[in-house]
């Protein structure tokens, strides 16, 4: 998870680029107190900024969430690069606390610690009798009790058990979200909660790949981020749990940042020189969140990206256009919210009780993790360390905000006291004007598990007063194993395509199960005329629940569809799959990777991708490299491992740099990275496969470098290894 940190995992930048311009000064740069610093910012019109938290109240905020009685839970980061060599990074003393604003006036003044002396608290979600916690280290979650009420956890059980995650703390498991089909969403799994208070991951197709931070809309899709993929939002198109279709999501110019602030510390969205001001691509987009809210009409509906680079959180709008979904920037030419401040820092996102805007700034210097801050030797980014220190920025650390963005033209939600009420008193509040109500009731009432609320939820169905209540009642039945079967039969036929398409989803769990008389119903939507939507959702659900006759009604809505933007990607890329179908165990695996991180500057077809008429990487696909030998995989293996710069037969591509992935990937995902190239573009076979202790030996072997490969040396280190040039 590339936690708001400027280096992406492909790219770095050669400042050489700018040598012919005027250097900024080196003169210490000061931090402000939270009240100067909100004299820096721009904000949408209509709107004020107000402080919520500051140091010593909070520190080092990297995410929050509030529970059903409008407490704040805070991550505070305590060891997070305290100077340029990570000291003490990974010692478990970071915490997270807890947050009360007494007295109503919108600042929190009562601060307890939760939880003490854990590594690095990664993101957290309040479950009413306790409060589920990741950290860092590993992809289990555990529930944390407080006992007494008295704002402490007092002990705590596991109900996840994940696999230990040892790469880099910028890429492991971030967010949890109540999703409305009453599963729990993180950028690894989908939970859901057994009788026995456990959670047990369900199955989907495909994990959403967000590297920090996870939020989602009414209909239950999820937004994700990739700061490694500089991209602020990607796999959007369906609710959760269907399969990722990879399409390009964005309008013209999405992509491109407007940052008012000039201090240039970044080290991969490139410095725009000619408008002075920081990132002419995203560097750190994360912490997303979604605006819900009645209070803030002019903006609901917009996903929000922080980006502590260029010191911005951007407002992105979506299009339905043929049934694709297409992210544009609701503010052209500018940003939601930006700061001229040095040390301003958003890292999260996301709508309190009040309905208003949230976001913490974690206010500090370095924003880079280690492992894209070199200090030494001649790496191009070692110029920017010199900078930032003689700026006195590595200094700046042990601060942090939180702001809310409030519309100036109405009120305030009244804080929240959930956990008295009764399920029953809950269900009202599922057609709540804010989303964060809404999903609150959602959650208390399926965690209780307390069917007294069932007739409520039915009154609410058969009554409807909006759509939104009938979706969510409709979902809390299903969460409470209640559901009348009729209920979906009517939701197919309403007048609302949001309740046609939350009827199709619901319908799902009887299809699987060959129910007649769900499948005559669903069988009926072949002869009527659908919107885009609805014939995606169709096909999706079909062949989830794969009820008997399916495959003639999916060809018959592909057929008659055959414009639909959503179903030509699904077929460009299942063409696509085929050759990788073919492929080894690890080559399909590597498949996920080079997918997610390699393809932003590679291209998806291995030719490498061009930008601004200049290719951003070399092809692969007629690289020696990974000729079908296999050769040259001990220097491949050193390339991935320790990151290459400079130019390549006299061309330089990009902004020069490949950064290593030592740190990041374990040797077998990395071998899997060059099987997966090695296989796809290569012919290369089993036989020839780069194996897991293939990269641990060339670990083992540069475990002293702290340079990146040149060309030059790659060719001397060939010769040392009996081989010839690899160029």
């Amino acid at each position: 998870m590339k936690l708001f940190l400027t280096a992406t995992i492909l790219a770095g930048v050669l400042l050489s680029q700018a040598s012919d311009l005027a250097q900024p000064e080196v003169a210490p740069i000061p931090a402000l107190s939270p009240e100067e610093s909100m004299k820096t910012f721009e904000v949408p019109e209509g709107f004020r900024l107000e402080l919520v938290a500051s140091e010593p109240m909070v520190q080092e905020p990297v995410s929050f969430a509030f529970d059903g009685e409008g407490a704040l839970y805070v991550c505070e980061w305590l060891t997070y690069m305290l100077d340029e060599h990570a000291t003490g990074q990974m010692d478990p003393i970071s915490r997270v606390v807890k947050l009360v604003d007494t007295d109503g006036d919108g600042k929190m003044d009562q601060r307890t610690v939760f939880i003490d002396e854990v590594l690095l608290p990664r993101t957290v979600l309040p479950m009413e009798d306790h409060v589920l916690v990741n950290l860092t280290g590993s992809n289990s979650i555990w529930a944390y009790y407080d006992e007494n009420s008295d704002g402490v956890s007092d002990r705590r059980e596991l109900v996840y058990e994940g696999d230990p995650n040892t790469g880099n703390i910028e890429h492991q498991a971030s967010g949890m979200v109540w999703n409305l089909d009453n599963v729990i969403d993180t950028n690894y799994h989908r939970l859901r909660y057994n009788k026995d208070g456990k959670l047990e991951a369900t199955p989907h197709s495909m994990a959403r790949i967000s590297q920090w931070g996870l939020t989602r809309d009414d209909s239950g899709r999820l937004y994700c981020t990739w700061a490694g993929g500089k991209n602020p939002a990607h796999s959007f198109q369906f609710p959760a749990g269907y399969p990722i279709v990879e399409m390009q999501e964005h309008a013209e110019g999405y992509e491109i940042p407007y940052s008012i602030c000039t201090t240039e510390d970044q080290s991969s969205g490139n410095y725009d020189y000619e408008n002075e001001r920081v990132l002419m691509e995203f560097s750190a987009a994360s912490g997303q969140g979604f605006i819900r809210s009645d209070l803030m009409r002019s903006l609901e509906g917009l996903l929000v990206t922080p980006e502590p680079v260029g010191r911005l959180i951007r407002g992105t709008r979506f299009e339905n256009e043929n049934g694709k979904r297409v992210a544009y920037n609701a503010t052209p030419g500018r940003e939601l919210i930006c700061s001229s401040d040095t040390y301003f820092r958003p890292t999260w996102s996301g709508m309190g009780p009040d309905g208003a805007l949230y976001f913490a700034d974690m206010y500090r210097g370095i924003i880079q993790e280690k492992d894209w801050f070199p200090t030494e030797g001649d790496h191009p980014w070692v110029l920017r360390y010199h900078r930032v220190r003689d700026w006195d920025m590595i200094k700046v650390v042990g601060r942090g905000r939180i702001y809310r963005l409030v519309s100036e033209e109405v009120e305030l939600h009244e804080k929240p006291d959930l956990y008295s009420k009764s399920s029953e008193e809950l269900v009202a509040y599922l057609d709540h004007g804010s989303g964060w109500w809404r999903d609150e009731a959602h959650k208390l009432i399926v965690r209780r598990g307390d069917p007294s609320a069932v007739p409520a939820l039915e009154a609410m169905v058969d009554k409807a007063p909006s759509d939104r209540a009938r979706i969510n009642a409709m979902w809390a039945l299903r969460g409470l194993e209640a559901l009348d079967p009729d209920y979906i039969f009517e939701s197919l036929n309403s007048d609302s395509e949001e309740v046609r398409l939350a009827g199709i989803r619901l319908s799902e769990a009887f299809l699987k199960v060959g129910g007649k008389k769900m499948i005559a119903a669903v069988q009926t939507f072949a002869d009527r005329e659908l919107s885009d939507d609805e014939v995606i959702q169709l096909i999706n659900s079909l062949n989830r629940s794969q009820p008997p006759g399916h495959e003639a009604l999916v060809a018959s809505l592909k057929s008659r569809n055959s414009n639909n933007a959503i179903l030509l990607a699904i077929e460009k890329r299942a063409a696509e799959k085929v050759a990788v179908a073919a492929m080894g165990e690890s080559a399909k695996r590597g498949a996920v990777i080079y997918e997610s991180i390699c393809i932003t500057c590679h291209g998806k077809d291995g030719r490498g991708v061009v930008a601004e008429n200049q290719l951003l990487a070399p092809g692969l696909i007629d690289s020696r490299l990974f000729q079908n030998s296999g050769r040259f995989q001990p220097l491949v293996s050193r390339v991935l491992l320790d990151g290459m710069m400079g130019p390549l037969r006299g061309k330089t591509y990009g902004e020069g740099v490949m950064v290593p992935f030592k740190s990041v990937y374990t040797d077998e995902q990395i071998a899997d990275v060059m099987n997966y190239i090695g296989n796809r573009w290569h012919k290369r076979d089993w036989k020839t496969s780069t194996r897991p202790e293939d990269v641990a030996k060339a670990r083992a072997q540069s475990s002293g470098r702290n340079l990146m490969w040149t060309e030059e040396e790659l060719v001397e280190e060939a010769k040392k290894l009996g081989l010839p040039s690899p160029y």
